[in-house]
């Protein structure tokens, strides 16, 4: 799983000399692991890394920074998870069978994610229909360019759990398992479907069905997904 901590409130914390931001920000993960983006509040965030707001606000100007640093700790658990996930499977002998195993794996790590970390994958999104930076802008400028692919990345670099299918794509691309013309947008199509099935069973009444009843839904709509290139 991605987080070696429970959930639960931040506990005070001692930091090195120049680390007080690091500091900070894994305080403030703490926050949004145990309730969601509106949890992270900057004040809080120092009292719990045993520090004044004044020497808090020296390495974050504002809220909205805040919750940048966390939600990037979030992406980059993320993408430890879809790695791991990627890592239990048996490579396969044929590279286009192997491109589609990248491909479910990563897929599922994304959803194993969302299960295990709601409070900071709901995080990860925060903002997104106020404007705020999160994952999906770059994806969106640049699926209006002329080159026909999309690929990952937030506005201040890359974007590992994402470019972990868009590399797979390319792959099958390459491979000629996947028509050039039918690669635009793929990756959007493949995103939605396994962040759709992490939001519906995580917020809506389909929350409430059994583990193994879910674990069966994600793996049909796995199956309808890549079925679809």
């Amino acid at each position: 799983m991605p987080s070696e901590q429970a959930a639960g409130a931040p506990s005070r914390r001692g930091y090195h000399h120049g680390d007080l931001r690091n500091a900070l920000t894994e305080a403030a993960v703490e926050r949004a692991r145990a309730a969601g983006p509106q949890a992270i509040v900057l004040r809080e965030a120092a009292r719990a890394t045993g520090v004044s707001s004044t020497a808090a606000y020296r390495h974050f100007a504002n809220h909205h920074e805040l919750v940048v640093a966390v939600k990037d700790h979030g992406l980059a658990l993320l993408a430890a998870t879809m790695r791991a996930e990627l890592a239990k499977g048996e490579p396969c002998p044929d590279p286009g069978d192997e491109a589609m195993r990248r491909l479910r794996a990563a897929g599922l790590g994304y959803v194993r994610f969302a299960f295990a970390e709601p409070g900071l994958f709901r995080t990860i999104f925060f903002g997104a229909a106020e404007g705020e930076p999160s994952i999906g802008r770059r994806q969106a400028a640049e699926a209006e360019g002329d080159d026909g692919k999309v690929y990952g990345g937030t506005p201040g670099g890359s974007d590992e759990s994402y470019t972990l299918m868009s590399e797979a794509l390319d792959d099958l691309v390459a491979l000629g398992r996947l028509p050039e013309e039918r690669r635009r947008y793929s990756d959007v199509v493949l995103w939605s479907a396994v962040h759709g099935l992490s939001v519906l069973l995580l917020d809506t009444e389909l929350a409430r069905l059994p583990d193994d009843v879910k674990a069966d839904i994600v793996s049909r709509g796995l199956d309808v997904a890549l079925s679809g290139l």
